[in-house]
């Protein structure tokens, strides 16, 4: 288990489960709707990374995993995919990727639905791309999800990262890519690469930012103390990775 990123990510939750409430925010010089019960804003750093960095160019058909706000549903929409899907087992985000669509213009090539992963998606449907910013956040495989909000952070024993790979797979045209958002500073990387491999696929780095901050600034758990590196700092990724066939 990721102690740090255990912290983290439990202390995201609170935070989220705290401020809580409908609001707007910026991201990528655009203006975004976010509903009650859903994680948007307040992570928008890696959000912004990630759906700016996938490659839209030449694709027809796009599948947004856990869609939330819908930034990467809308961003493809925006860049010419006719025909993308926004899935997310959290309703409130559906709604709020469906709100964005409309926002931006994109409502009339954008599906939202709520979905546990791949299971309103039927069975003889496949994508050019795939991307999931994952909740790479890993709890104990007992470890109940007590609100759809809990979704957007935590994976307990990394079995949703299992059943999303192993379909994924099977789910893209003989071309298609297939994306992950994740962080090896807060998420399992070992976890990560057993589920990669048990699909039949290889996890390579598309793009990564890093950033470095003194314990203190992260919070007052000693968990932030013990991974300082060296020079003092805590140093976290944010990391696109693709999963290659």
């Amino acid at each position: 288990m990721n102690r740090l990123g255990l912290t983290m990510g439990e202390e995201a939750y609170e935070h989220a489960l705290r401020s809580d409430d409908t609001r707007e925010f910026e991201l990528l010089d655009r203006t975004w709707t976010q509903l009650s019960g859903v994680v948007g804003g307040e992570y928008n750093y890696a959000t912004g990374l990630f759906a700016s960095s996938l490659p839209y160019d030449g694709v027809h058909s796009m599948l947004e995993m856990g869609c939330g706000c819908g930034v990467a549903a809308v961003l493809g929409a925006l860049a010419g995919v006719p025909r993308v899907t926004a899935l997310d087992i959290n309703p409130a985000a559906v709604r709020t990727a469906q709100l964005n669509a409309e926002r931006h213009g994109v409502a009339d090539r954008v599906t939202a639905l709520v979905s546990d992963l791949f299971s309103a998606v039927p069975e003889d449907t496949a994508y050019d791309l795939i991307f999931w910013n994952s909740p790479f956040i890993q709890v104990p495989a007992d470890h109940a999800l007590d609100s759809d909000l809990a979704y957007h952070f935590f994976d307990p024993g990394y079995t949703m990262h299992e059943r999303f790979l192993r379909e994924a797979r099977r789910r893209l045209t003989p071309a298609g890519r297939l994306f992950l958002g994740f962080s090896f500073a807060m998420g399992s990387g070992d976890r990560l690469h057993d589920a990669a491999a048990a699909a039949g696929l290889d996890v390579r780095i598309h793009v990564q930012e890093s950033f470095a901050a003194a314990p203190e600034e992260l919070g007052t758990s000693p968990v932030y103390r013990e991974h300082a590196g060296d020079d003092a700092r805590v140093h976290i990724d944010f990391t696109l990775l693709e999963l290659v066939r």
